[in-house]
């Protein structure tokens, strides 16, 4: 008993250990000390490995890891009660334009790309919300008060639209409808209840291969020095600068105001937040960091991070370096009941 006793303890200091190596190496990063979230949730895309097994390699597994959750599972609809720590809704092909919308302007999803919209995802949500909330939907916005959601959208729209042959300059047109989607949907799920909601940019494109390769260039000019496409790049700033505006214009108030969805419930809760997770930077940062030139940024289909480069970026977002903008409200932390 003494034995087992003490390798159990061993185990767990090893695993602290080995936790605060990788999220906290620095003596400025920000320290998450208990659990502030009782769950997480995501909905958009889902950053899986080409083979499909995703524990371990998604960025929402990396932060659900840094605030002491386990990983959310994936929502089927048969789980009635069981999810206790959130859920998933996101999908590999989601798209924030709609299939009607692409089709319009002849971009053609290949056969083998199941889609899946936003309004499908946000369906799911509310069925799942039927079987969460016991009582009534009040009883769900106080327990989605205490939730991290994750909404990420928009890359599938400018993969597809690449893929069909149209350039970079006809793409941008799709940046501000993209942005408006993305703001729509977290304002639909702030309405039933979730107030700490991370949104984040959009990767470097031109820097990602599966991306570039999409425009078969091979002219120097096109590229900068980190050897990344300038005007994929430049796509994504844009997609970065319209998304921050549109959060901006949607919520002028600031990331802590109170929300009027919240307002029967009292004191209960103090704020909202709708924070920009800045992927761009924190990728840029990985991209020349030497120390990780040895190391595998991307799975072999060109388009998805590695494990290695999620976490690094996680990393970087809960640092308190400004990768948050504004950076993250803790919610009341609670001893973790896990």
């Amino acid at each position: 008993m003494h034995s087992s006793t003490s390798q159990s303890i061993f185990r767990l200091l090893a695993a602290l250990l080995l936790f605060s190596s990788l999220f906290f190496p620095s003596s400025n990063a920000q320290v998450i000390k208990g659990c502030p979230f009782d769950g997480i949730y995501s909905l958009g895309v889902k950053d899986s490995s080409p083979s499909g097994s995703h524990r371990g390699s998604l960025m929402t597994d990396q932060i659900a890891t840094a605030f002491h959750l386990p990983s959310p599972k994936d929502y089927t609809g048969e789980q009635y009660g069981r999810l206790h720590y959130g859920a998933s809704f996101a999908t590999q092909n989601a798209i924030a334009l709609g299939k009607p919308f692409l089709e319009e302007q002849g971009i053609h999803i290949p056969s083998y790309a199941f889609t899946d919209s936003i309004t499908s995802q946000q369906v799911s949500f509310s069925t799942y919300l039927d079987s969460f909330c016991f009582i009534s939907r009040l009883e769900c916005r106080e327990k989605l008060q205490r939730s991290l959601f994750m909404v990420d959208l928009g890359s599938n729209d400018y993969k597809y639209a690449l893929l069909n042959g149209k350039s970079v300059e006809q793409v941008e047109e799709y940046v501000p409808v993209i942005s408006s989607n993305i703001v729509n949907l977290v304002s639909e799920i702030k309405k039933e209840g979730a107030s700490n909601i991370l949104v984040p940019g959009m990767l470097p494109l031109g820097c990602i291969p599966g991306y570039v390769s999409l425009l078969h260039s091979t002219n120097p000019a096109d590229f900068d020095a980190d050897n990344c496409h300038i005007g994929l790049n430049n796509l994504a700033k844009n997609h970065n600068d319209q998304l921050k505006l549109a959060i901006s214009q949607e919520w002028p108030h600031g990331p802590y105001a109170q929300s009027q969805a919240f307002s029967e419930i009292g004191d209960s809760v103090s704020y909202s937040q709708v924070l920009y997770a800045d992927y761009y930077n924190a990728f840029m940062a990985l991209l020349r960091d030497k120390s990780h030139h040895s190391r595998p940024l991307f799975h072999t289909d060109g388009f998805h991070l590695t494990e290695e480069a999620n976490e690094f970026i996680a990393r970087k977002l809960i640092s308190g370096n400004g990768f948050l903008q504004p950076e993250i409200h803790l919610p009341k932390v609670t001893h973790c009941l896990m």
